[in-house]
């Protein structure tokens, strides 16, 4: 089993992953990646990660350049 790649946000739809977006302040949020699609549509920026990354701003501290990487999804279980 390889690893994944995960350069663009369709990327981490077609693979199940969330997206963490991380800031230097130590503020991360995890976005539906498509939740984050129709964001990213709105505002026209860029799917790619290494473009997108510069222009994320922290809604907490204000500075740009956030880091991008994968969460894993919340497992809901039916089980009882």
């Amino acid at each position: 089993m390889g690893r994944t790649k995960l350069d663009s946000i369709n990327e981490f739809a077609r693979h199940g992953y969330k997206v963490r977006v991380s800031c230097s302040c130590g503020r991360k949020v995890d976005w539906s990646p498509f939740e984050m699609i129709v964001m990213l549509q709105k505002r026209r920026l860029p799917y790619d990660v290494e473009r997108l990354e510069p222009k994320l701003r922290c809604g907490f501290c204000g500075a740009r350049g956030a880091k991008i990487s994968a969460a894993m999804p919340e497992i809901i279980s039916n089980v009882r």
